[in-house]
């Protein structure tokens, strides 16, 4: 299960007779015939922080392979087939009755409440379901057990949800609709953000979110689950009873935060830690950007295990800003999709490397083409993006630093994207490198306030071989894969930019050996492919 805005799930539950019945009356003499059909939907907690009878961040919507318990009350009595059935969601999204299925008898069912739960039980006597009380699950209420991990999907593990419903008639008959009930209550952490204040001129505040560094739930350590979407920690408390939260963060500096409550089940709470402190820091080229987003300097004795890259430029990268000239802030993909990516680039730790282990290719497979002029004719983006092939001036076709004069690494990957997953034009012009793209996105994540891994450009290439030595010190120091040099024109060893040279030539560099331009489909021109992002 997963937590998003809710979808309504419908499934067809099947079409024969139960094996036998509890009560006097046979479904032989039923008037109508049909599919027994469930739907399940969440209703949501009631979010008290901000009055709202429902928050959409607090709903949930069922995946494949969650299931559900369904019972059937006839006068007091469970009907004999119908015991907690084991109703799975499957790839559709349609749940599947497991074992015998259940026939639809529309006179009796008239007199039959429907009853669901979720997570389902396989231990029947845990439920202790009592068809003659008021709520048959009081009993699993009362008893139900929170775990301390509620990370990731363990979450939903620990949120029991329950619901009557009544099979419908008419259009509609066969029909079971189950709105399930929160039987839980939710605290609701909303962690200060973590801002650096850049010492150096220029560059605007960084920020990110902030992780508990311990989280207690009544002296117990808790493992809370994150919801990305509303940048919260939330945590299942039993409901009608006290709870206390205590824990601590690493801000600017480490700050402990606690608080306390009762809820009713259904019900939620967020709980705002404010923290006005800011982190006083000087960003420099051969500093570490972390996983989680955090910065360590390079002077640093030690750099934690999720570092993912080394800065190779400090400033706005965004192309509009660092070459206004080059670059109208319509045409600027960065700075259209990240906006806040204000504050430098970020070198990889190490080469892409495919699945099967391949390590250098050709850039694409094609004879010829580009993948720069597809958004001229087209409607939507004409005008929104800069061309990456130096072909296009006749003067400065054999200069693509004097004629992409900025940053457009981020610009050219967009372009090859588009050609790739989105039928803009021939992926046969960029698929080679379009592949070590996505294998190096699917191996090393990213922070929230970073760019996507791309192939960098020829001036991106460029920035990194100036600063050639303090990078690679920085790259070695945390184990990564050391940037090699080759001769101005080496055939192998050098590193694809994402800048063409026209339809058959590709811009690549050798770092000491400068830039210099390739054919691009040949085996025997196996280049390197290493990635930059925007932070």
């Amino acid at each position: 299960m997963k937590l998003y805005n809710h979808i309504s799930t419908w499934a067809f539950a099947g079409l024969l007779a139960f094996t036998g019945c509890s009560q006097e009356e046979s479904l032989e003499r039923s008037s109508s015939l049909q599919g027994f059909q469930i739907s399940v939907t969440d209703a949501g907690f009631q979010n008290l922080s901000e009055g709202r009878a429902t928050d959409e961040n607090f709903k949930t919507t069922f995946v494949k392979g969650d299931a559900i318990g369904v019972y059937a009350v006839e006068n007091g009595q469970v009907v004999e087939g119908v015991a907690n059935r084991k109703f799975t969601m499957n790839e559709k999204g349609e749940w599947d009755l497991e074992g015998n299925p259940i026939e639809y008898d529309s006179e009796r069912f008239k007199n039959i409440t429907f009853y669901a739960y979720y997570p389902y039980q396989a231990d029947e006597e845990s439920i202790q379901f009592d068809a003659a009380a008021e709520d048959p699950f009081a009993s699993l209420v009362s008893n139900w057990q929170i775990a301390a991990d509620q990370g990731g999907t363990k979450y939903t593990q620990s949120d029991l949800m329950t619901s009557s419903s009544k099979a419908e008639d008419g259009r509609l008959q066969g029909k079971v609709s189950f709105t399930m009930l929160h039987e839980m209550a939710l605290a609701v952490l909303k962690m200060p953000n973590l801002v650096y204040d850049f010492t150096n001129g220029g560059l605007d505040d960084y920020s990110l979110n902030v992780a508990p560094k311990e989280l207690l739930i009544n002296d117990v350590k808790t493992t809370p689950y994150y919801d990305a979407a509303s940048g919260t920690y939330m945590a299942l408390v039993k409901p009608e009873t006290n709870y206390s939260i205590s824990g601590t963060y690493q801000g600017a500096k480490e700050m402990a935060f606690s608080a306390a409550g009762s809820l009713a089940g259904g019900k939620a709470k967020m709980y705002t830690i404010n923290d006005a402190n800011k982190l006083d820091y000087t960003l420099q080229i051969g500093d570490y950007l972390c996983a989680d987003g955090n910065l360590v300097s390079v002077d640093n004795a030690t750099v934690p295990d999720n570092a993912i890259g080394v800065v190779c430029y400090v400033g706005n990268p965004q192309p509009h800003v660092y070459a206004p000239d080059a670059c109208s802030e319509t045409q600027d993909a960065l700075y259209r999709d990240y906006p806040n990516c204000s504050h430098g680039l970020v070198l990889s730790l190490n080469n892409a490397v495919l699945p099967d282990g391949t390590a250098t290719s050709q850039y694409h497979t094609s004879k010829s083409g580009t993948y720069d002029t597809w958004f001229d004719s087209d409607e939507e983006w004409a005008g929104k993006f800069v061309y990456c092939n130096s072909n296009r001036d006749g003067n400065l076709k054999n200069d693509a630093l004097t004629m992409f004069p900025a940053f457009f690494g981020y610009n050219n990957t967009v372009l090859m994207t588009m050609v790739t997953e989105e039928g803009k034009g021939s992926p046969s012009t960029c698929d080679n490198a379009y592949s070590f793209i996505v294998a190096y996105r699917n191996a090393v994540a990213v922070p929230s306030a970073a760019t996507p891994w791309y192939i960098p450009s020829i001036k991106d290439w460029q920035q990194v071989a100036d600063n050639l030595t303090n990078i690679n010190k920085s790259i070695i120091k945390v184990g990564g894969e050391e940037m090699t040099s080759v001769d101005n024109g080496a055939l192998t060893g050098h590193y694809w930019s994402s800048t063409q040279r026209n339809d058959t030539f590709q811009w690549t560099h050798g770092m000491d050996g400068g830039a210099y331009n390739l054919i691009c489909e040949r085996g025997s021109r196996a280049g390197q492919f290493r990635m930059m992002l925007a932070f």
